[in-house]
């Protein structure tokens, strides 16, 4: 129970993303932290149904794979997980402000390294749903997402803010600087994150790099540092 905390945890940092086109969407990104824990993600967004003047309904589908190793009897051990995430969702703007919501089957994928024995492989189902609510502006977003995973009943929230820190007149580079705070648990665990993050668009592709402090009350607390890119086409 505690691996598979570990591994939502992981998926729920970086699984969302604002819809902010109207067209579609890719995203991914790449995180590690201090002991080496790392994930990486890739995903896709977009449109199944337009309306003149809304809802809109859309497909998402996200594939990553997670890192990490523990103890057991003294011996450091490896386990790497891959996933699927495919989703239907729905989403509605009213000015500058998009709400969204979807919801779908996650798959899992664990390889575990065992003491003196043969890895074991665990395949697991189970359902997440995703809200979300974005204001967006040539000077600034405020970007608030919150999630729930059944496998593990884990709750995962984050709220992120840019503003505009300098404007280029050429086409690269404007840079935009903001900040994280995000939380998460259930049961059995909590933890928080919480960071500087700067982006650049290039273009139409927007490069994000971050850092910052996480606490954990069961795992090790310590420093994280990450890379996303997000393009719409």
């Amino acid at each position: 129970m505690v691996r598979l905390t570990r591994l939502v945890l992981a998926v729920w940092i970086l699984a969302g993303f604002p819809l902010i086109s109207e067209a579609g969407d890719t995203f991914a990104g790449f995180q590690i932290d201090n002991k080496s824990q790392y994930f990486g993600y890739l995903g896709v967004r977009t449109p199944l149904l337009q309306t003149s003047g809304g809802p809109n309904l859309f497909v998402q589908v996200m594939t990553a794979g997670l890192g990490y190793s523990f103890k057991a009897n003294g011996q450091l051990l490896d386990t790497s997980v891959q996933f699927l995430v495919p989703s239907l969702g729905i989403s509605h703007t009213i000015g500058s402000w998009t709400v969204s919501a979807l919801a779908g089957p996650q798959l899992r994928r664990i390889e575990e390294q065992r003491l003196n024995t043969n890895a074991s492989v665990e395949h697991q189902i189970g359902a997440y749903g995703q809200v979300e609510a974005l204001y967006w502006h040539e000077k600034g977003s405020l970007h608030a997402i919150g999630s729930y995973a059944d496998l593990d009943n884990f709750f995962w929230g984050r709220l992120r803010g840019k503003l505009l820190a300098h404007q280029s007149t050429a086409r690269c580079c404007s840079i935009y600087t903001g900040w994280d705070v995000a939380g998460m648990g259930n049961a059995d665990f909590r933890a928080v994150q919480t960071g500087p993050l700067v982006e650049v668009p290039v273009g139409k592709v927007f490069l994000l790099a971050k850092g910052g402090y996480q606490y954990s009350s069961s795992f090790h607390s310590g420093v994280y540092g990450g890379v996303e890119v997000y393009f719409p086409f």
